[in-house]
């Protein structure tokens, strides 16, 4: 729980993010708040407010009981004028809050930073902290993006994976806004190991129990999940495919869950704020993305003792061992297919590979670590001693 006494010693934390819902960056934003709570003041404002969802009303929830404030600015299209409602509503919450440290997660953030910039230098002042999410950085809008680094031109920069500093470090070269006042710097995302389980070993005379979670988009491989399994052949018992998540391919799932290739069946769930406790019901996770910033249900699933198919995607390549060995290439529905048929067939080989995983993210993606970097980002000398 956060301290009822707010001394003036503790750091005042704005954070930024697009929405309370289904997202990685929020759910780092929400983590960092929840490991930082006790040595930092925080507030969150969500520029496009709070999704309609069972996450975004777990995540609302979980502010309220931390006590940190949570502003919401309009649900207002950007390109439609909504970056500069956005940005008003940005002026009015750090007037309010008052904030040593103003931290933007992910563009349309940024973008309400930028608007708020220019319309009242004077925020200016305050300490910017960003992370960069994603290894495709400001792709929808180049342009407003470089208008947006200018506004930004002091940050203090960090990036979740290599891959998103790679991108991060070609925009602002396309901004031509010169060198950060530090250069830019990796901190993993960090996750809490769980209470131990045993490594899953199906039994071949029952379904294999299958589990993809995430958002229904592009980057995300979800459209190519109608390919692969045409391509897998199940085991003997069968195999089910549990789908979690929302998105713009959900009517072209729900058409494979009505009529799946022979032996698979397919389930449509819906995006879940318990899916960390739900991974204990599977015996494998595919991750067919694309691209990512850093694929966190790798980690959760590789942490929890769950074997992952996943791809060489950037932002996702980052989170395994790089002698992995049911790793395929991205956009690649026939090497994906080929690679889960592999990895069904070798689960024998399943308890090595995971736990040499497991003991590589249990390293890299440590929580306390995770904290103590953003900790250092905030300027840690303020923090009390």
């Amino acid at each position: 729980m956060i301290s009822p006494c707010h001394s003036i010693s503790r750091p005042r934390v704005l954070q930024f993010v697009t929405r309370l819902g289904l997202g990685g960056a929020e759910s780092v934003a929400l983590s960092i708040v929840r490991g930082l709570c006790q040595e930092v003041d925080f507030a969150v404002f969500a520029v496009r407010g709070v999704e309609a969802s069972e996450i975004g009303h777990a995540m609302k929830h979980e502010l309220r009981t931390l006590g940190v404030p949570l502003y919401c600015g309009p649900e207002w299209p950007l390109k439609l004028g909504g970056m500069v409602l956005a940005g008003l509503r940005a002026v009015q919450v750090s007037r309010n809050f008052r904030p040593t440290v103003m931290h933007l997660h992910t563009e349309i953030p940024e973008a309400a930073y930028a608007v708020m910039i220019a319309l009242c230098p004077d925020r200016a002042s305050v300490r910017l902290a960003r992370t960069i999410h994603n290894s495709v950085y400001w792709r929808f809008w180049p342009r407003l993006g470089r208008w947006c680094e200018r506004h930004m031109v002091a940050s203090h920069v960090a990036c979740v994976s290599q891959d998103a500093m790679s991108a991060f470090t070609a925009h602002r070269a396309r901004a031509g806004t010169g060198k950060l006042p530090e250069p830019p710097r990796v901190i993993y995302n960090g996750v809490d190991p769980p209470a131990a389980r045993a490594a899953p070993s199906f039994k071949r005379n029952q379904p294999l129990r299958v589990l993809y979670a995430g958002r229904l988009e592009p980057e995300k491989g979800a459209d190519l999940i109608p390919q692969i399994l045409a391509q897998t052949r199940p085991p003997p018992g069968g195999a089910q495919l549990t789908v979690h998540g929302a998105g713009r391919f959900h009517s072209q799932l729900a058409a494979l869950a009505l009529r799946p290739p022979p032996g698979w069946t397919v389930r449509l769930l819906g995006v879940t704020a318990r899916l960390r406790d739900r991974m204990a019901n599977f015996d494998l996770v595919i991750i067919p993305s694309r691209f990512e910033g850093l694929g966190m249900v790798a980690i959760e699933a590789t942490i929890q003792g769950l074997p992952v198919v996943a791809t060489d995607a950037p932002g996702l390549r980052e989170t395994l061992p790089v002698d992995y060995p049911w790793l395929a290439h991205a956009d690649d529905a026939s090497s994906f297919a080929a690679t889960l048929q592999r990895a069904m067939a070798e689960s024998d080989r399943w308890a090595g590979a995971v736990s040499a995983a497991k003991a590589y993210a249990t390293a890299r993606f440590d929580f306390r670590k995770m904290c103590l970097s953003y900790a250092r980002l905030y300027r840690q000398d303020a923090f009390p001693r």
